[in-house]
C-alpha cells in the first residue's frame, strides 16, 4: 500500500465535498476522462471511471463516505486491474489553516510487471493527484457561509485539540527509522 500526505489550505468540509463530487473528477483528477455515478444510496455510490494514462482503463468503483472524515473506495469491476482500493482520510491541520489528507492506495496490475515499478507509478500518480487537488481547490470559489454560522462560532469558542502525530523520523547508526501513522519503515543510508 502506498501512502501520501497532502496538505490543502482549505477547510476539511470543502476538501471532502471536492473528493465526494464524483462527476467532477474529470475536472481535476489527472487522466480522468469520465466519472459517472451509476447508483447511490446514503453514503455509498457506485461509479464508472475511465482513466487514460499509459493505457485507457475502465473501472467500476464503489465509494463509501464518512462525511467530513474519510472516503473509502474499491474496484467492483474491471478487466485491466486485479485490484484497486484505497482511502482518503481527512484531518484538520495542526496550525488550523487547512486540511491534511492522508491518501492510501493499493493497486495490483496482475500482469508481469514488477511490484517496484507499480509502486513507483502509483506514488507518482498520487503526487500528481495531490498537486491537482490543491490547484483545483485554490481556483474554486470558497463555499458561502450562512449568516447564522458566525454567530454560532462566536457563542462557543472552539476547544484546542492536541495535535496527532502522523510522522516521526529518527536517525540511527544504520540510517533512519520513519514512523508514519503507526507503521515503522527502516531507511538505510
Amino acid at each position: 500500500m502506498i501512502k501520501a500526505v497532502i496538505n490543502v489550505t482549505a477547510p476539511r468540509q470543502q476538501v471532502f465535498s471536492v473528493l465526494s463530487d464524483y462527476p467532477n473528477y474529470r475536472q481535476w483528477v489527472p487522466g480522468c476522462e469520465k466519472c459517472s455515478v451509476l447508483s447511490s444510496s446514503g453514503n455509498t455510490a457506485d461509479t464508472e471511471i475511465i482513466i487514460s494514462s499509459m493505457k485507457r482503463i475502465e473501472l467500476g468503483v464503489r465509494f463509501e463516505a464518512q462525511p467530513g472524515q474519510a472516503l473509502n473506495f474499491r474496484m467492483t469491476k474491471g478487466k485491466d486491474l486485479k485490484a484497486y482500493s484505497g482511502t482518503y482520510r481527512l484531518m484538520d491541520s495542526t496550525d488550523g489553516t487547512g486540511t491534511v489528507v492522508i491518501a492510501e492506495l493499493e493497486i495490483e496490475v496482475g500482469m508481469m510487471v514488477p511490484k517496484f515499478m507499480v509502486d513507483k507509478m502509483t506514488r507518482k500518480m498520487m503526487d500528481d493527484t495531490g498537486v491537482a487537488l490543491r490547484k483545483y481547490i485554490s481556483s474554486a470559489p470558497a463555499p458561502a457561509i450562512s449568516a447564522a454560522a458566525p454567530a454560532r462560532r462566536a457563542a462557543a469558542a472552539p476547544k484546542r485539540r492536541r495535535a496527532r502525530k502522523i510522522l516521526r523520523v529518527t536517525k540511527t547508526a544504520q540510517g533512519y527509522n520513519v514512523w508514519l501513522m503507526g507503521e515503522t519503515f527502516a531507511v538505510k543510508t
